[in-house]
């Protein structure tokens, strides 16, 4: 049987999702990292546009988040902590919605807003800028 992460992604509101996975995939501040089981402990700062994939979780093999800023954190146990400000399942995107607020968010040049709706088309799979 081969290790697996322990992965939880919180935001404020509540557990967005919890459960183990081969493999995280954020994207921060300084570039996208990527952690396996035995990966060194680190904390690192998550973008305020970022998608969180957990690889190897579910029926589907993938978890998919939206992740507005916060943090991720890496321990040596294997255990993988997703704190967000906002987060939302891919499954719960309401994706009419999000192309709304890019549109939007462009018209009235809140680059903040325009990343949080590209971050939440990203994690339903569509290929956004």
């Amino acid at each position: 049987m081969s290790k697996k992460l322990f992965v939880e992604i919180v935001s404020p509101e509540h557990e967005v999702w919890a459960g183990e996975g081969d493999m995280v995939i954020a994207k921060t501040v300084e570039g996208e990292i990527g952690v396996q089981p035995g990966h060194v402990p680190v904390l690192s700062l998550l973008a305020h546009d970022a998608v969180v994939r957990v690889l190897g979780a579910r029926e589907t093999g993938e978890v998919r988040v939206a992740a507005h800023s916060g943090f991720v954190s890496v321990s040596g146990e294997g255990r993988v902590s997703v704190l967000a400000e906002t987060a939302e399942l891919a499954e719960d995107i309401d994706v009419d919605r999000a192309r709304t607020a890019v549109t939007s968010a462009t018209e009235e040049g809140d680059n903040v807003a325009l990343g949080r709706a590209r971050s939440r088309l990203r994690a339903v799979g569509e290929d956004v800028a």
